[in-house]
């Protein structure tokens, strides 16, 4: 009898922690989407791979973003002569593409897509670019100056390009995302002042009309700022990387900054933690740290996972290159 009643003790213990501590085999919502661990980008970067990525001697690179048609990748990145320095792409940007069968690089240089055009409204310089798939046609967006955001448009990623006459978006920094219906959200920085807002633009498709939401206003919270943003869809959700203007967000200026939003309006910070810095490691066990590293572009497979990510590198000493990292299959668990 005394043995019967200390099993029945043991057992109502048991329950009662059962109760008060969450059983394993029941995951979250969240788990399930993603394991904590991978709840922000960061944590599933891998090395950089040493010589992959795009180089090319006497020539600064930025501002890339990769397609895949076939089993070939194609970047299409802004580059000026390296002699002018970084400021150079005022006057002297233009659009090149190269290509690689592999992912991480290296990319080899393939030909000039197009450059600044007197006369007509991108006559200053042709930066920022970002190339997308709409249906089946290419669209490869870029900017003239400030708040001027306009597209050209192929049949084939080889081209020919057809430009517009006028710009479409008054808004740079360009980081356009088609969705399955054929309608296009963009985010983008707005400069008002000294500060660069975070704004948002819908088109029914990429011709456009292109309509700013929130009345033009700051889409990122407590007036936090960008530069260089990239977007891609996971988790059903808009999921954003930038440059942390100013450090609001991370606390390091033009750090990688990552938020989402369900809407395209209201937007959260994943982490305070910044998801890169200007320190990259190699695939080899070395590291090397940059006076700039900014226009990070997240490429994501057809699964909706995050699997690299470039960033474009300035070194203390020579011309910018485009370096790759690896992501471990990241996806949002928000």
């Amino acid at each position: 009898m005394k043995l019967a009643k200390l099993v029945g003790i043991l057992l109502i213990a048991a329950s009662s922690a059962a109760a008060a501590e969450p059983a394993a085999s029941a995951p979250s919502t969240l788990a399930a989407a993603a394991p904590p661990e991978k709840r922000s980008l960061k944590s599933c970067l891998l090395p950089a791979v040493k010589n992959g990525g795009f180089a090319m001697p006497d020539y600064i690179l930025w501002c890339s973003s990769v397609i895949k048609v076939g089993d070939t990748y194609h970047m299409f990145a802004s580059r000026w002569p390296a002699q002018y320095g970084l400021g150079g792409w005022t006057k002297y940007s233009e659009c090149v593409r190269a290509t690689s069968k592999n992912l991480l690089g290296p990319y080899e240089f393939q030909e000039v897509v197009l450059q600044k055009r007197p006369d007509h409204w991108d006559k200053s310089r042709v930066h920022n670019v970002k190339v997308v798939k709409a249906g089946e046609k290419f669209v490869l967006y870029y900017i003239n100056t400030a708040n001027e955001t306009g597209y050209a448009v192929a049949d084939s990623i080889t081209g020919p390009w057809t430009r517009l006459d006028a710009p479409v978006i008054k808004a740079s920094n360009p980081a356009p995302l088609v969705k399955a219906d054929g309608s296009v959200y963009v985010f983008a920085r707005l400069r008002v002042g000294d500060v660069n807002r975070g704004v948002g633009f819908t088109a029914p498709s990429y011709v456009g009309p292109y309509t700013v939401l929130n009345n033009g206003e700051n889409l990122l919270p407590d007036n936090c700022e960008l530069e260089d943003p990239t977007i891609w869809w996971a988790h059903d959700q808009y999921n954003v990387l930038l440059n942390d203007w100013k450090g609001k967000a991370t606390g390091v200026f033009k750090g990688g900054a990552q938020y989402f939003s369900k809407d395209g309006v209201h937007y959260t910070l994943v982490s305070n933690e910044p998801v890169f810095t200007k320190t990259v490691s190699y695939d080899d066990g070395t590291s090397e740290t940059f006076s700039r590293r900014e226009r990070p572009f997240v490429y994501v497979d057809e699964k909706g996972e995050a699997i690299a990510l470039f960033t474009a590198c300035l070194p203390p000493s020579g011309p910018a290159r485009v370096v790759v990292q690896p992501i471990d299959h990241y996806v949002p668990g928000n």
